[in-house]
């Protein structure tokens, strides 16, 4: 079934688009007023978005213990290299790895899945929706879909705390099946001090968050004229939250087509998670596989600032700061990530070669 065309940046937090639209009322409105402009004069067509849709493979549903069906879909590549198993952020779903999957499409084998209430996956309990659980569910699809084999774990945002608090929970795996990760856009811990609205201070953001979410469920019908189809002020919101400043406007469409999707309960239903984050004891494990960290300058959700926390504590990964890149830079500045993983994947090669010339 077709995605739902248009909506709000709903996944990065609808009580962050209205505090932005409050906040930045009149440079949204000259943003909205270009955006009208520009699509009277190139508007994107439906084969330009489709495309972004249109990688799909058969992969088994995997059931996890409270009921909850993961989608998954699993691309074929060479049966000695390691899988690449993907996972995906808060408001997204896998087709957010569009790019990366193109990437790599007939070479690698590749793993992709919907956490729990995002995508084709069904509803989760709300009290379920917390990193340590979506770390759960990633055991479970490695152990599921990908099988035994040597691995690269690739996360993004959410994705990539779950494979922090995935590293804390098995670090056995991690040097003997987990031969390398890749962290986008990502944070380990300290998000209760951070707003992604310029003024208001990390701790008043979080108070009110929960509380706006829920007077927003309150009004449906108000929130779905927001949501509808070809939105600019979904594709403003999603712009100003999501990206840089010379993003391709078909790219905002496409993340807007996304976000959409995820109903507001689960946005609100997985806001406490964040809160509770910390995963630094995680990075010594991750440290002991190859690793590349990368993060944008322009990143209003998980900022500059967290990844190079990260950095700090992975001294061995290679580290990439993206210049005029914002949360969504696997999509954004997909070429720049995509070789990131490229040139992770050859030196798990290496590395697992060396195993082999070994007798290990």
């Amino acid at each position: 079934m077709a995605p739902k065309r248009g909506g709000l940046a709903a996944g990065l937090g609808f009580v962050t688009s209205v505090a932005a639209l409050a906040g930045g009322g009149i440079a949204l409105g000259i943003e909205l007023e270009r955006r009208i402009v520009s699509k009277r004069i190139a508007r994107n067509s439906e084969a330009d978005l489709e495309e972004f849709f249109s990688l799909r493979s058969d992969g088994p549903d995997v059931t996890t213990p409270d009921g909850v069906v993961l989608h998954t879909e699993v691309d074929a590549g060479g049966a000695h290299d390691p899988t690449l198993l993907y996972v995906h952020g808060y408001g997204l779903n896998l087709d957010c790895w569009h790019f990366q999957r193109l990437h790599f499409r007939g070479l690698l084998r590749q793993v992709f899945y919907d956490q729990r209430s995002h995508g084709r996956s069904s509803r989760s309990e709300a009290e379920l929706c917390r990193i340590p659980q979506v770390a759960e569910d990633l055991h479970q699809v490695l152990e599921e879909v990908v099988g035994p084999g040597p691995v690269i774990l690739i996360g993004h945002s959410m994705g990539g705390m779950a494979i922090m608090r995935f590293a804390q929970t098995r670090p056995e795996l991690f040097g003997t099946q987990i031969l390398g990760v890749a962290l986008f856009c990502t944070s380990a811990g300290e998000l209760a001090y951070h707003s992604p609205i310029r003024g208001i201070p990390g701790r008043t953001f979080h108070r009110i968050a929960e509380p706006m979410m829920s007077g927003l469920n309150r009004i449906p019908e108000l929130v779905a004229q927001g949501r509808r189809a070809g939105s600019d002020l979904g594709f403003v919101v999603t712009r100003r939250l999501g990206f840089g400043p010379d993003v391709p406007p078909r790219y905002v469409d496409f993340a807007s087509e996304m976000l959409a999707e995820i109903p507001l309960e689960v946005v609100a239903d997985y806001l406490p998670a964040f809160r509770e984050l910390d995963e630094y004891q995680a990075l010594e494990i991750v440290s002991t596989v190859p690793t590349v960290v990368v993060g944008g300058e322009d990143d209003v959700i998980t900022p500059i600032d967290h990844t190079a926390r990260i950095i700090d504590l992975l001294p061995n990964a290679e580290a990439i700061r993206v210049e005029r890149c914002g949360h969504l830079g696997m999509i954004e500045k997909h070429e720049i990530f995509s070789g990131a993983l490229e040139r992770l994947v050859s030196r798990v090669r290496e590395g697992m070669a060396i195993q082999h010339y070994d007798g290990r």
